[in-house]
């Protein structure tokens, strides 16, 4: 938990280098309402500081990796979906403050606002922004969501978090798709996350090799990160409800329908059946198993021509082995 100023994102050189270059992808409405996202009162006309908060999802021991068969998924994206939920810790916290100090303005956000809610972060003293983007704390790792609160007074700001990343690249090495144009600059149309939630379309053949077995997200650049061996265990949000593997079969298959009643509620669940369909026959075309050659030949000629295409790819590549 810490302390912004009201005025103290204003973006950043990194935003800025990122609105610059275009690389926002099909994810259009990052782009607009820049003022908003520069700085909170553009939207909260009263606000005055801004209390940040991290919350942990972690799950320390339990190691996750390629599985034979499988497909992975991002860590987050195996709990209840965060984006009510933190909201909700906030507006408690609102209500609080509404009783401790009366009169008093304050406004929840979370992941859902015009707002660079890392920016705001870093300068609370919740961490830094790593060459990779994301937000990194020297106590936690950066296997953690945020949250704020907009706030109509001014309270002591706390300083903001120094850079620990050193001379180390070692998440711009490992990036499988070349997503990093320089560092903490995010080219999302070469992201595997932005890939695999956010693209409608088929995935462009010179990336499919690098998104390898992911099929929602993609963890590789905080895998790598040293700072993750400090990794704490989660504290406020609910427990895994589902494994970071999924069998690939069941993801395209015929029992495509249990599994998607399986992720209800899930951030995953925001990724439409055909979405997640594209995703894991492209992971079976990356597998190297001839046993999903039956399934990928009945997409072949499926009404879709995206789903079609991408078979054929993938059937293409198994063949290759």
């Amino acid at each position: 938990m810490g302390i912004a100023p009201a005025a103290a994102s204003a973006g950043g050189p990194a935003y800025e280098a990122w609105l610059a270059a275009d690389m926002h992808g099909e994810m259009g409405y990052m782009a607009e309402n820049q003022d908003s996202r520069r700085d909170i009162r553009a939207w909260m006309k009263d606000a005055k500081s801004v209390l940040m908060c991290g919350f942990s999802y972690a799950n320390p021991g339990v190691e996750s990796g390629p599985v034979e068969g499988s497909g992975r998924i991002a860590r987050y994206s195996v709990r209840t979906d965060y984006h009510q939920l933190l909201r909700d810790k906030m507006g408690e916290l609102r209500d609080w403050l509404k009783i401790a100090v009366p009169g008093s303005h304050s406004v929840p956000f979370c992941d859902m606002s015009p707002i660079l809610e890392r920016s705001y972060a870093s300068a609370a003293g919740l961490g830094w922004q790593g060459k990779n983007a994301m937000l990194l704390s020297a106590d936690i790792g950066s296997y953690f969501l945020i949250a704020g609160l907009g706030l109509d007074m001014e309270l002591p700001a706390d300083s903001a978090g120094p850079d620990h990343c050193g001379t180390c690249t070692k998440c711009l090495d490992a990036c499988p798709t070349d997503a990093f144009p320089k560092e903490r600059v995010l080219d999302a149309s070469k992201c595997i996350a932005y890939f695999t939630i956010e693209s409608k379309g088929a995935i462009p053949e010179e990336f499919r090799a690098g998104v390898g077995d992911w099929v929602y997200g993609c963890d590789v650049c905080q895998e790598v990160c040293p700072w993750n061996r400090f990794e704490a265990p989660a504290r406020a949000l609910p427990p895994p409800k589902i494994a970071t593997e999924l069998p690939l079969d069941e993801l395209a298959g015929p029992k495509s329908a249990n599994v998607r009643s399986r992720l209800k509620g899930l951030p995953i669940a925001r990724a439409v059946r055909k979405r997640l369909t594209r995703n894991a026959l492209l992971a079976m075309g990356n597998s190297g198993l001839a046993k999903y050659k039956p399934l990928l030949e009945s997409y072949t000629d499926d009404k879709d021509p995206v789903l079609a295409e991408q078979a054929r790819w993938s059937l293409a590549r198994l063949a290759q082995e």
